[in-house]
C-alpha cells in the first residue's frame, strides 16, 4: 500500500477501521526500501520497536480510543533521545552512545502512541547546513539542507507522517523548504529540550516537521504538551523588504503567498527590519562560543570529528566573551524590533532560504547573478529568528523546475499555532511545494 499523503488523512483511515498502524509501518517500509539508498536520509531504522508500538497501538484502536497520534509513524533527528537507541549526532565520537533515558519530547509522543521508524540524518553535532550523506529526494544530485536534513528527506520521501527537528540559525526551515515539506520553529522554550544533544543553549529549539501544515498542531500539541487555542486570523501582515537577492523563483513564491493572503482578505504592507540579514553573525557567535564549551567534554576525541566540524569548533575557540556578550544584546535588541514590528502588523512575510537546493558540494552559490557563500546564505534570512525567539512557520510556496523552494511566516511569541493556522489556508491556494515524482 501507499502511504497516506498527511497524518490527518492517516488519522481518518486509522479510526475509521480502513487501515492499521500496522499498515502504515508496512507502507514505510516499502517507501524506505525503495528511496533510502539514494536519499540516504536515516541513521538507523527501528523495525521491531516500531512494529511492537504498531500492534500495541492497534490495540488501543481496537479498545476503542482515539487521539491524534495513535499508530502514527515519526521519525526523530538524530539529536533526541531514546531508551536503548542510539543517538550518535551523526558523529563518530558518539558512535557507541545508547542512552538510558529517553528524552522529554519522545517520552511524550510514546505516550501519545506514535510508533517510531528510526533516527534521521543530521549535519554532525547539527553544526552544518547540508547534513552528509543525505541527498534532496526532488534531485539526489543536490543537497538537503541542514541541520535537520535527515527529518526533512524522510518526510518528503514517504518514510513517516511527523518528525522531530531541531532549530538554532534556520536547521529547521532551511531543509524544510529545500524539500518543500512545511516546518515550525517554536518560540523559544515551547518545548522542552532535556535528553537532545545542545549545540547552543541560548539558540536550540526543538520543533515538528510534516507532509502538511495542518498536521504540524497535533504534533505541537504534544511535544509542548498544550492544547491549541481558537485560532486567530490576522488582518494584517507585514512583507519585509531588504531580503535580496534571492533566486527569481523564490521572490515568485514570496509574492505568490501576499497574492493568496489578500485573497483571504488580510491586509499586506511593507515593512523593514534594518540588519536582520546580517545578524547571522551574531547568531553564528553565539553558537560557536556555546559550542565550544559543550564540546570540551569530548576533546580528547577531536581527531574523530570530520574536518567541517573540527574547522569550525576551532574557529569558534577564538570568540572571546566580549564578542558573545555583545552578540547576545544584539540579538535582545533585535527581538524588541521585531515585537515593535508585530505590534504594527500581526505576522511577518519573508524568503525561507534565497536560492533552490545547490549541487552538493558547492560552497559558492550563484542567487540570481550573485555569488555567495553557500552556508552563510542558507542562513540569512532564518538565523535572526533564532535569536529573538519568536515562532517561525516554513511554508512550500512553488517549485524551481522541480526543487521545492518556500518562504517564512513569523509569528508573535506564543502565536504558534496560529501561525499554522494560517499556514494550512494558505497552503491550499499556494502552487504544490513537493515535486510530483514525489507526491503518494
Amino acid at each position: 500500500m501507499t502511504l497516506p499523503h498527511t497524518l490527518a488523512q492517516a488519522r481518518s483511515a486509522l479510526d475509521e477501521g480502513r487501515l492499521t498502524s500496522v499498515d502504515l509501518v508496512a507502507a514505510v517500509q516499502g517507501s524506505i526500501e525503495a528511496r533510502e539508498s539514494s536519499v540516504q536520509a536515516l541513521v538507523c531504522t527501528t523495525y521491531e520497536m516500531a512494529m511492537d508500538q504498531a500492534v500495541k497501538a492497534d490495540a488501543r484502536l481496537a479498545a476503542g480510543e482515539r487521539t491524534p497520534l495513535l499508530g502514527i509513524p515519526l521519525v526523530l533527528k538524530d539529536l533526541v533521545d531514546v531508551a536503548g537507541v542510539p543517538t550518535t549526532a551523526g558523529s563518530k565520537v558518539l558512535a557507541d552512545n545508547v542512552p538510558t533515558d529517553s528524552s522529554v519530547v519522545w517520552s511524550r509522543l510514546e505516550a501519545a502512541g506514535s510508533v517510531l521508524i528510526g533516527k534521521a540524518n543530521t549535519h554532525e553535532f547539527a553544526y552544518g547546513g547540508t547534513t552528509e550523506p543525505t541527498r534532496n529526494p526532488a534531485d539526489t544530485s543536490r543537497i538537503v539542507g541542514g541541520s535537520s536534513g535527515g527529518p526533512a528527506a524522510a518526510l518528503a520521501a514517504a518514510y513517516c507522517l511527523g518528525a522531530v527537528g531541531t532549530d538554532t540559525a534556520g536547521s529547521i526551515r532551511i531543509p524544510a523548504n529545500l524539500c518543500g515539506v512545511p516546518a515550525l520553529k517554536p518560540t523559544r522554550g515551547l518545548v522542552p529540550s532535556g535528553g537532545v544533544v545542545p549545540l547552543s543553549q541560548t539558540l536550540d529549539v526543538v520543533g515538528p516537521m510534516a507532509r502538511s501544515v495542518a498536521d504540524l498542531a497535533p504534533l505541537l500539541s504534544v511535544m509542548a504538551a498544550i492544547e491549541a487555542g481558537p485560532a486567530r486570523r490576522p488582518r494584517s501582515v507585514g512583507l519585509l523588504q531588504g531580503t535580496f537577492p534571492e533566486a527569481q523563483s523564490v521572490s515568485r513564491a514570496v509574492a505568490d503567498t501576499a497574492a493568496v493572503l489578500r485573497r483571504l482578505g488580510i491586509e499586506v504592507v511593507d515593512v523593514e527590519l534594518p540588519g536582520f540579514t546580517e545578524s547571522v553573525f551574531d547568531d553564528f557567535t553565539v553558537i560557536g562560543f556555546e559550542a565550544t564549551i559543550i564540546h570540551q567534554q569530548w576533546k580528547d576525541h577531536r581527531h574523530l570529528y570530520t574536518p567541517y566540524v573540527r574547522e569550525r569548533l576551532a574557529a569558534a575557540a577564538e570568540v572571546t566573551l566580549q564578542q558573545y556578550e555583545d552578540a547576545l544584546r544584539a540579538g535582545e535588541r533585535l527581538g524588541r524590533a521585531v515585537d515593535d514590528l508585530l505590534e504594527q502588523v500581526d505576522v511577518l512575510l519573508l524568503p525561507g532560504v534565497p536560492f533552490p537546493a545547490s549541487p552538493a558540494y558547492d560552497e559558492q552559490v550563484d542567487v540570481d547573478g550573485q555569488w555567495e557563500d553557500r552556508d552563510t546564505g542558507l542562513c540569512r534570512n532564518t538565523a535572526f529568528a533564532n535569536l529573538t525567539g519568536h515562532p517561525v512557520l516554513a511554508l512550500p510556496a512553488g517549485l524551481d523546475g522541480l526543487l521545492p523552494v518556500g518562504v517564512q511566516l513569523v509569528g508573535r511569541r506564543g502565536a504558534d499555532f496560529d501561525l499554522v493556522d494560517l499556514g494550512s489556508h494558505l497552503e491550499a491556494l499556494l502552487p504544490p511545494g513537493l515535486p510530483p515524482a514525489l507526491r503518494d
